[in-house]
C-alpha cells in the first residue's frame, strides 16, 4: 500500500516521502479501513516537526483522521463495507487498522471532502464552547480567526448570543463579520488591545481561545476584563506566551490549556457518541463545514504540503487516494 512516511523531524514539505508498505491485519478488537480521504490539519504538521503532544516511534506515519470504508472485521460492526470516519494515528496511507470504538459510521449526505473533517475540529469546537460556558452578552476574542476550527466556534457560540472579536493577520476576512463577529481586528494593522477595549466599552472580553501563542497570544491575553479566562489550544507562532503574576493574581485571570485527545479521553462512550452525532448534525448544515482548497493524490502530498502555505489559503487542503 501507499502510505507517506517520515524518518526524521522538521518542515513536513521538506522530510515526508510516499513509499510502499505491507497492508495491515486488524488484530481482536480492531477493524481494517481502507482510507480514501484525509485533511492536511495543524496537528498534523506538529506532528511531523516533532511539537506534537505525542512523540512518534521513526519512521512514521502522519494523519490523525479520515473518511473510507470498512475492508476486514474482526468484531462484525461496522460491517463490511460501510463508510466510516477514523480517528487514528497515520491516516496518510492507504489502509489503516482501527480499534472499532475509534470509528464512526458516516450517514450518505456527507461527501468525502466534508466527513474526512469529523473527528478533529468539530469535537474540538463542541468541547471548547462547553468548557468556556459563556453566557449570552459575553465578549470572545478568537485567534487566528480565519482558520476552520475558529470558524466553527464563531457558528455555534454566535447561536448563544456571545460577542466576538475575530482577530486575524490580514484584510481578507470580511466574511466573517457576515458569519457574525461583532468586530474583526487586523493584527498587521491595528492595535488589537485598544480596538478590544474599544469595542467592549472598556472592559476587555470575558475570554480567550488562543490558538497561536508567542506575541500574538499574549497580546490577546491582555485584552481580558478582571475574572476573565483563557483556553490556549494551539502554537502556531511557537512562541512563549508572557503573562505577569501581578496580571493573574489582582486581575483573578484563568488560563488553561486544551488538547483534543486528553478531553476525549475523559468523556464516557455516551457523551463521545453524543458529540459525534452533533457533529455530524452540523457538518451537514450548509457553511459549517470548511470548504475545500483543493485535492491531491497522496502521491502529490509535497504539493499539497506546500499549498497549505500558500498566501491566500481559504479552506481545507484535502489528501485523496
Amino acid at each position: 500500500m501507499r502510505s507517506v512516511v517520515f524518518s526524521r523531524h522538521g518542515p513536513a514539505s521538506r522530510v515526508v516521502a510516499l513509499t510502499g508498505r505491507p497492508r495491515p491485519r486488524p488484530g481482536a478488537g480492531e477493524v481494517l479501513v481502507r482510507v480514501r480521504a484525509r485533511p492536511v490539519n495543524p496537528s498534523d504538521e506538529l506532528y511531523v516537526e516533532g511539537r506534537y503532544g505525542r512523540r512518534p516511534a521513526l519512521p512514521a506515519v502522519p494523519g490523525f483522521e479520515g473518511v473510507g470504508t470498512v475492508e476486514e472485521t474482526t468484531t462484525g460492526s461496522p460491517a463490511v463495507g460501510q463508510r466510516v470516519a477514523v480517528s487514528a494515528q497515520g491516516t496518510w496511507q492507504e489502509y489503516v487498522v482501527v480499534p472499532e470504538a475509534d470509528l464512526i459510521p458516516v450517514p450518505d449526505r456527507l461527501p468525502d471532502h466534508v466527513a474526512c473533517q469529523l473527528t478533529v475540529n468539530p469535537l474540538t469546537a463542541l468541547l471548547l464552547t462547553r468548557r468556556l460556558a459563556l453566557r449570552a452578552g459575553d465578549w470572545l476574542l478568537i485567534t487566528a480567526a480565519g482558520s476552520a476550527l475558529s470558524r466553527m466556534v464563531l457558528h455555534l457560540v454566535r447561536r448563544d448570543d456571545v460577542r466576538c472579536v475575530c482577530v486575524v493577520r490580514d484584510d481578507r476576512h470580511d466574511d466573517l463579520t457576515r458569519a457574525g463577529a461583532s468586530a474583526v481586528v487586523n493584527a498587521a494593522t491595528d492595535d488589537v488591545v485598544g480596538r478590544v477595549r474599544e469595542v467592549t466599552g472598556g472592559e476587555g472580553v470575558h475570554a480567550v481561545l488562543d490558538a497561536v501563542g508567542g506575541e500574538p497570544g499574549s497580546t490577546a491575553l491582555r485584552c481580558l476584563r478582571s475574572g476573565g479566562q483563557a483556553v490556549v489550544l494551539g502554537m502556531l507562532d511557537g512562541g512563549t506566551i508572557g503573562v505577569t503574576p501581578h496580571a493573574l493574581v489582582f486581575s483573578d485571570l484563568t488560563i488553561r490549556g486544551f488538547w483534543l485527545p486528553y478531553h476525549l479521553s475523559r468523556q464516557s462512550p455516551e457523551v463521545r457518541a453524543e458529540l459525534a452525532e452533533r457533529a455530524i448534525d452540523l457538518l451537514s448544515a450548509p457553511g459549517f463545514a470548511a470548504p475545500v482548497a483543493a485535492t491531491y493524490d497522496l502521491d502529490d502530498v509535497a504539493a499539497a504540503l506546500d499549498h497549505v502555505h500558500r498566501p491566500g489559503r481559504h479552506g481545507k487542503v484535502i489528501l485523496t487516494g
